[in-house]
């Protein structure tokens, strides 16, 4: 699951669950997944499989992409405004912008 916005995601996730009377512990347990895991995905900290995703929007009685829709969008949104701050640079800052994504997006998962 590419450009997912996995915050928004799992502010929805965590939204929904609310509106639907859940517990983390009930989700978590339903979904065969730990509750520490379900805060995980709930602040967009860890992502999650395809299978969890279909579970808890089967359980929550949403559909994925009712789950997903803002999630995409606001993914969209951040590659735009990305792309639109790159092109306003000189070519010098412009590699120095880059160079400098290329790096954090490299070790991203150690953050």
């Amino acid at each position: 699951m590419n450009n997912i916005n996995y915050v928004s995601l799992g502010e929805k996730i965590k939204s929904t669950r609310k509106e639907r009377g859940y517990t983390q512990e009930k989700l978590a347990e339903i979904c065969d997944i730990s509750t520490g895991f379900l805060g995980h995905i709930e602040r967009g900290t860890r992502k999650l499989s395809l299978d969890t995703l279909f579970c808890i929007a089967t359980v929550l009685n949403v559909s994925i992409d009712y789950l997903l829709i803002d999630s995409a969008n606001k993914s969209d949104n951040f590659l735009e405004q990305m792309d639109s701050v790159a092109r306003s640079l000189n070519p010098s800052a412009y590699n120095s912008f880059r160079k400098t994504v290329k790096i954090l997006a490299e070790h991203i998962d150690e953050m």
